[in-house]
């Protein structure tokens, strides 16, 4: 394993700490019914942690869409624990039992040739008991009540907001952030709210949710709630990067927007259920701004829906997410019989592909376009002979070789279907891994998932080895950020074994072979997480039940709210992915019975 001295982490503590700055809190406070836009609270509400990084330059636009429900950051260099104490000895050790050839194995594939099984053998000692076949369908019946009662995919559908094919234009749904539901009677508007900010990071959540549709959808083609999801989401995709065309002069259109709220308010049609009133207005985000971040601006000759704001300057935080769904696309694009779906995926893979290609062509720079059309390279808003890092995949490489490796790695495959001499080995154990989650817990999400979907994206482009190493290496994480001792900085945090259940469940679904142990954590923060949605009563905004008045995308408004113990509500999705997934561990222990879980919604 790597080692980095403990007083170059200390130097380079400061640099790493805005990793993740352009993300937000998301985590809901009080239950409450805000009666007016004035009553919006704002970043600056005492009773929501305060995730922003204290050196963030302040901007004329509100703090923006952390994605994650976490407390106060770790800003102190000296909680850093030892290096050696973190990345010693476990990241040496062979967690797995010896194979004499963990390759030979017979591969399962589709007639087109994509991958239907996990191509190696990998096990763990585990001296556990399995867990009682009773006990997984109790927790597996639990959890297929909760999807089918809410009805899960339609539901995320009937609370996103986009553009409505009634419009004439493309259309398209997003998960958003910084949105509130305004609920009048029968009609629920959901329109983007200035007071919350700018949702700089909704691909995160709609990207999450589209994993698992997408998987799901493959598995169970009928379940009109999960197709829908599935195509509408993935136009999201393609409208964000579409979006990002200047005027019909613009060819480039692979550059990722962080968003775009095109000038039509309208009403947005609810197929299988047309009695429902609902709305989408965007005018609160009509309007410019420069910040350290992104910066918005009007594209009045936008040729697919007309004038648009475009919020530009996408940066690394969102990439895992577009990366997983992309990884997914090809099964959709060869195994779907729905034809729609299918030019959807084939549309949507062929501009992400392209997208990454800019990236991986352009030294690892994330590329942007400005308000006149042209494309840029950000730059830093205080320095401005400098790129900064939410656009680069290669800032600290001069300083930590490895730094970022994963992240590299993972474009590469997804742009070219090679490494491009990104050796990551077991894609953990670098010395920034550490720095960036002591400089804010918001970067595990982006080091975690740019981790798993290398795995994944070596394991469907056939780089066997590689995904082998890799996976090993999400074996080793996971038992480090398990281990108290480790003074893993997580460990700070309320929320960090909440968070290690969604890492584990996630891990296991690109070929991490679960233990017991492990499994039943998965399993006790998903029913943590029922029993407390329990008593949330705004699953369907258009019940007589719920109350006139503004409700936030947070504090237990339009959706549930998160804690310490329980996910967010794109976070319960992610059964969906583990359980379709080709690449799930048979060496892993058992949960969940996927077949029930298949099909929760028939009757």
């Amino acid at each position: 394993m790597r080692l980095f001295s403990y007083t170059m982490l200390a130097v380079l503590f400061v640099a790493v700490q805005g990793l993740a700055g352009c993300s937000d809190s998301d985590t809901p406070d009080k239950d409450a019914v805000v009666d007016d836009r004035g009553d919006l609270p704002d970043q600056t509400d005492p009773d929501v942690p305060d995730t922003a990084d204290p050196d963030v330059p302040d901007t004329s636009e509100p703090e923006q869409d952390v994605t994650q429900d976490d407390g106060e950051s770790i800003d102190d260099a000296d909680d850093a624990c030892d290096q050696e104490d973190c990345l010693g000895d476990v990241a040496d050790d062979d967690t797995a039992t010896d194979q004499e050839d963990p390759f030979d194995v017979e591969v399962i594939t589709t007639p087109g040739g994509l991958p239907r099984s996990l191509p190696f053998k990998l096990e763990r000692e585990d001296d556990a008991d399995p867990i009682p076949q009773e006990e997984i369908d109790s927790f597996t019946d639990a959890m297929v009540k909760f999807y089918k009662d809410v009805d899960y995919f339609k539901w995320a559908a009937e609370t996103s907001a986009g553009v409505d094919a009634v419009t004439g234009k493309p259309d398209y749904l997003i998960w958003w952030h910084d949105f509130v539901a305004v609920k009048e009677g029968n009609k629920v508007t959901f329109r983007a709210s200035k007071a919350d900010g700018g949702s700089h990071n909704n691909v995160e959540p709609t990207g999450i949710v589209l994993i698992n549709a997408l998987v799901a959808h493959l598995e169970n083609p009928d379940d009109e709630g999960i197709r829908y999801v599935a195509e509408q989401y993935t136009k999201s995709f393609i409208a964000l990067q579409k979006g990002m065309v200047y005027d019909e002069n613009d060819e480039v259109d692979w550059l990722f927007a962080r968003n775009i709220a095109p000038a039509l308010a309208h009403q947005s049609h609810i197929p299988w259920a047309p009695e429902k009133e609902k709305w989408v207005e965007y005018d609160e985000w009509f309007t410019s701004y420069e910040g350290w971040n992104a910066d918005r601006f009007l594209y009045e000759n936008q040729p697919l829906w007309g004038p648009t704001w475009v919020t530009n300057k996408r940066s690394k935080d969102d990439l895992p997410y577009i990366y997983r769904v992309a990884a997914w696309l090809p099964y959709i694009i060869e195994l779907t019989e729905d034809e729609t779906l299918r030019e959807v995926a084939t549309e949507a893979l062929a501009l992400i592909i392209k997208g990454t290609k800019d990236i991986v062509d352009n030294e690892w720079i994330i590329r942007s376009k400005n308000a006149q059309g042209e494309i840029i390279i950000p730059k830093d808003i205080d320095n401005p002979d400098a790129i900064p890092d939410l656009a680069s995949l290669a800032t600290y490489v001069a300083l930590i070789p490895d730094s970022e490796c994963d992240a590299r790695l993972a474009t590469a495959l997804l742009a070219y279907g090679d490494t491009r001499d990104q050796d990551c080995e077991t894609g953990q154990g670098s010395a920034f891994d550490l720095i960036a989650a002591t400089g804010h817990y918001f970067n595990y999400a982006i080091i975690d998932n740019f981790h798993q979907v290398a795995a994944l994206l070596a394991l469907t482009t056939g780089h066997n080895q590689v995904a082998y190493d890799l996976v090993r290496g999400l074996i080793i994480r996971g038992e480090r950020y398990q281990d108290p001792n480790s003074e893993e900085p997580g460990w700070k945090k309320a929320e960090w074994e909440r968070d290690i259940a969604l890492y584990l469940l996630r891990s296991a679904a690109v070929g991490l072979p679960l233990t017991v142990e492990e499994a039943r954590k998965i399993q006790a923060y998903h029913l943590s997480t029922l029993a407390s949605y329990a008593d949330y009563p705004r699953w369907n905004m258009w019940d007589p039940s719920v109350e006139d008045g503004t409700y936030s995308f947070r504090r237990n408004g339009f959706h549930p709210q998160a804690g310490p113990d329980v996910m967010r509500s794109e976070d319960i999705a992610s059964l969906f992915e583990y359980c379709g997934s080709p690449f799930k561990n048979p060496a892993g222990a058992q949960f969940i019975d996927c077949d029930k879980l298949r099909d929760y919604n028939r009757d």
